[in-house]
């Protein structure tokens, strides 16, 4: 009996050894285990995602790649706003008329001479050939339609959503610059500050003028007879610059037909000529020109008190994309030159293109440039 106790106590000593020794490779190997999946832990908690959400100005939330490296820049002023942003680079189409329309364009962009151009980029793009350039973005028009088509074929898209107001620009920039990601929102938050900078800045002389001393302004766009009406943030923008838009009362947006017989009776004191020689369209000085030799506008205040001015250019319209401020100013100067003999156009141009196009202008080139000439050859 003694040695089957004996063989008892020796066989359950060999379980529990046996026992023990398998517990501790389990737990060794969980250990291991633990320590080599820790790397795959922490990869997938830092994880890029694919997309992101943009808001647009009128509330559209657009899905757009995490990473943006390719563009396409369909809408007029969209090259500009990508410009300032510092994405040049990232341009991978544009319309073709950003290749011949703005002959300063031509000098001061890096690439714009270089970037294929897509005929007929307002109204009906080749679909099959943007999906060929592998865009992660588009910023287009705002249409509907070719929208749609671009977002059918897989493409983030960006149409203009804009308001009629003068500080609209701002916004607008936001949504391009969050679009875009990386530094572009530092650029906007410089380009918000600048512009907010310009409006007190004038407003700090106009607030002093009693709105009966104001001048009477039209704001011609191609032509004297097409104006902006109610929907257009020129009439914001004319206000915030101490003039009366003489059009508050026309329905209708940015070209907006009116009579000869309306502009006769609005009387402007101060007409300001914008977009002429743009889409093969009369030059300003053609317009101007012809509404000189009619006798019907002789009697015309702003003919009267040669108060007729070209809006200078540069890269693109001032009243249409990120050069507003200048237009501002330009206005400003102009309806009250002895109220604002600080605004140096020159040295205002000069540091707008510094800051925001990364070009530095000669004083030549910024003379040119705001007597609307071309460049040099």
């Amino acid at each position: 009996m003694k040695r089957n106790h004996h063989k008892s106590r020796v066989l359950w000593g060999s379980l529990v050894l046996t026992l023990l020794l398998t517990l501790g490779a389990c737990n060794k190997g969980a250990d291991s285990a633990a320590q080599g999946s820790k790397p795959t832990t922490e990869a997938t908690v830092a994880a890029t995602p694919e997309t992101r959400s943009v808001t647009n100005c009128d509330g559209t939330v657009i899905t757009v790649p995490y990473k943006v490296e390719r563009i396409g820049c369909l809408f007029g002023p969209s090259y500009e706003k990508v410009v300032m942003l510092g994405a040049e680079d990232k341009i991978v189409f544009d319309g073709d008329y950003h290749i011949y329309s703005w002959p300063w364009s031509n000098v001061i962009y890096k690439h714009v001479d270089e970037v294929p151009g897509i005929k007929n980029a307002h109204s009906s793009p080749n679909i099959e050939d943007l999906v060929g350039y592998k865009p992660d973005i588009v910023f287009n028009f705002p249409n509907p339609n070719t929208t749609k088509a671009m977002n059918e074929a897989g493409m983030a898209v960006v149409p203009l959503a804009s308001k009629p107001a003068y500080d609209s620009i701002v916004d607008e920039i936001g949504v391009y610059a969050e679009a875009i990601g990386g530094d572009a929102p530092k650029v906007a938050e410089r380009y918000a500050a600048y512009f907010h900078a310009v409006v007190e800045r004038i407003s700090a002389v106009v607030d002093t003028i009693p709105e009966v001393e104001r001048p009477n302004v039209y704001f011609a766009n191609q032509e004297i007879l097409m104006t902006h009406g109610s929907a257009s943030s020129i009439l914001d923008l004319i206000k915030v610059s101490g003039g009366v838009p003489v059009t508050t009362t026309l329905e209708g947006g940015g070209k907006t037909k009116v009579t000869a017989e309306q502009l006769l009776e609005w009387n402007p004191d101060y007409i300001f000529v914008d977009h002429a020689g743009s889409s093969g369209n009369a030059t300003a000085e053609e317009v101007i020109h012809e509404m000189l030799s009619d006798d019907l506008y002789a009697e015309m205040s702003a003919v009267a008190q040669d108060h007729i001015f070209i809006v200078p250019t540069g890269v693109f319209f001032w009243d249409s994309g990120v050069q507003k401020p200048l237009l501002m100013l330009y206005l400003a100067s102009t309806l009250y030159p002895d109220r604002f003999p600080d605004v140096d156009m020159t040295a205002e141009l000069k540091k707008f293109y510094s800051e925001f196009f990364y070009y530095d202008l000669s004083d030549e080139q910024a003379r040119r440039i705001l007597a609307h000439l071309d460049p040099e050859t």
